[in-house]
């Protein structure tokens, strides 16, 4: 998966900015705060109509977590046709991102306001083997559109049984989402 080699790239090219550190996609007009007191190295990448932003925790923390930042930049009319239309658009684009990430039980999902977006919010397994050489196989997903009607997907990975009590970090930042200037 590309969003996994980004990842090694910033552990190994990019300078660590001390918490928060600001996650900006150029690409998405957006940007938004990452705390959670962990020297974040972060890179950005554009392919087709993704705009993907990773960070990644150093070597050496524990748990080793990989944050992503997914946006299609095509515009979904369907998810700017009203709230329950919004939701289930946003519930099948859950469904074919985990169709591709290979998700475990996705049924626990709920819809949550998230600051100025409502999203569903899962946390699962993936069966990929990315995921799991690099020891980051659990996933906390937020799946959301943007006001501009463009899919977004962030995500947490990490250890088996680690997410939870990483989730707040993840949570705050899309709270801080704004439009870039």
């Amino acid at each position: 998966m590309k969003f996994l080699a980004l990842a090694f790239a910033a552990t190994a090219s990019a300078a660590f900015a001390q918490s928060p550190v600001e996650l900006k996609d150029t690409n998405a007009k957006y940007t938004m705060q990452l705390g959670g007191d962990i020297a974040w190295s972060v890179e950005s990448d554009l392919t087709g109509e993704q705009s993907t932003i990773v960070a990644a925790s150093p070597d050496g923390h524990e748990p080793f977590a990989v944050i992503s930042a997914m946006t299609y930049l095509k515009v979904n009319s369907l998810a700017l046709m009203g709230a329950s239309i919004a939701e289930k658009t946003t519930d099948n684009f859950l469904k074919g991102l985990c169709e591709n990430y290979k998700c475990a039980d996705i049924s626990e999902r709920t819809y949550e306001e998230i600051g100025d977006h409502k999203a569903w919010v899962v946390t699962t397994q993936l069966e990929l083997a990315d995921y799991k050489n690099l020891g980051v196989p659990e996933a906390l997903m937020i799946a959301t559109v943007s006001p501009d009607g463009y899919m977004q997907l962030f995500s947490l990975h990490t250890a088996k049984g680690k997410s939870e009590a990483m989730k707040s970090i993840l949570i705050d930042a899309v709270k801080t989402i704004q439009p870039a200037p």
